[in-house]
């Protein structure tokens, strides 16, 4: 039984996403703050040649970015943070009353520093939850660090208690949720179709040495896409006669490869070029995201359409992430309640 010895004291969940440009005049700094945090660009070199070394590539890339995101009406993402922060405080405060969820973005406002400076003595039970499933260096422990930093600044070496939570993929719920996505939209195209369905999970990738250092973002990824591959074929089994006689073939993949360096593999648009020679549909399923932002709403629903009819599918879908669902945040209470909230 949950002690009470918590109940009137304050929570404060702390919800980190990436944030996103709502607006053209906003790409820039975007893309200026993305490259100049050291888990992204790992060279090593000091903060001022970092520095230079962002404002270069930003430059450079801010009017194809600028362009892109204008064709999707920027970016959506910080709505959807928005309203998952509104459903998990509103499902924690069924359980501690006295609970707040603050966002802190770790490209566009608020930023941590912002955050940071306006609370007082640490006070509280504090728990610090990001919006990415796996855990990577590149999201997670980079929005952790920086907040980290941000604390240092504000409060010096004072002893700041925190329970990190670094991955939730295999939330039960959350694993039923995400497989159960994939699950109506297998289920929605054999009903009108008896042509083979291809799934392609697909997943932000990271230079392949990263992986080979130790972050264990790949890895889960492949766990997670097992969970929810085992889950539909059981769903499959006990389903209608046309979804069992239904062939699908199941991949996985990795997007949004940047640079010269090798990226983990298999990259995903040469998956679909050539799974293409099997014809039917194409099942793209983004993986690693619960919000639309860029990579799925025009790499998925763009580049990656146009690839798939253009190598010989004779149609494309696309599963939507949970953006504002609020079955979502109850994912995440859960979660927090796992580790001691």
């Amino acid at each position: 039984m949950q002690s009470d010895c918590w109940q009137s004291v304050p929570h404060t969940v702390f919800l980190f996403n990436f944030g996103g440009p709502e607006k053209e005049a906003d790409v820039y700094p975007f893309l200026l703050k993305l490259f100049e945090d050291p888990f992204i660009i790992r060279a090593p070199i000091g903060k001022t040649m970092r520095k230079f070394l962002a404002r270069r590539i930003a430059k450079k890339r801010a009017p194809k970015a600028a362009h892109e995101y204008a064709k999707i009406g920027f970016s959506p993402i910080n709505s959807f943070t928005n309203d998952q922060a509104a459903h998990l405080e509103y499902a924690l405060k069924k359980i501690r009353p006295a609970t707040r969820v603050v966002i802190v973005n770790r490209y566009t406002a608020p930023y941590a520093s912002d955050v940071v400076k306006n609370m007082k003595d640490p006070k509280g039970r504090y728990f610090m939850l990001a919006l990415y499933p796996h855990v990577c260096h590149s999201t997670t422990v980079s929005s952790f660090r920086d907040f980290d930093i941000a604390l240092n600044e504000r409060f010096g070496d004072k002893n700041f208690t925190t329970t990190r939570i670094f991955s939730w993929w295999n939330n039960p719920a959350f694993l039923d949720y995400s497989a159960s996505q994939v699950w109506k939209k297998i289920s929605d195209i054999s009903q009108t179709s008896s042509e083979k369905i291809t799934v392609l999970f697909s997943a932000h990738g990271i230079p392949k040495k990263y992986q080979q250092r130790g972050d264990p973002y790949v890895n889960e990824i492949y766990a997670h896409s097992e969970e929810m591959k085992q889950r539909c074929n059981n769903w499959r089994m006990t389903g209608p006669e046309k979804t069992r006689a239904t062939v699908i073939d199941w991949n996985l993949a990795f997007q949004s490869r940047v640079g010269p360096v090798e990226w983990t593999k298999p990259y995903t648009e040469e998956s679909i070029a050539s799974l293409g020679k099997n014809k039917g549909t194409l099942l793209i399923v983004p993986i690693s995201f619960v919000s639309d932002h860029i990579e799925t709403l025009f790499e998925m629903d763009h580049t990656y359409r146009d690839l798939a009819l253009k190598s010989g599918f004779t149609s494309y879908q696309r599963v939507t992430p949970a953006n504002s669902d609020p079955v979502l945040a109850e994912c995440l209470a859960q979660t927090l309640v796992q580790h001691g909230f």
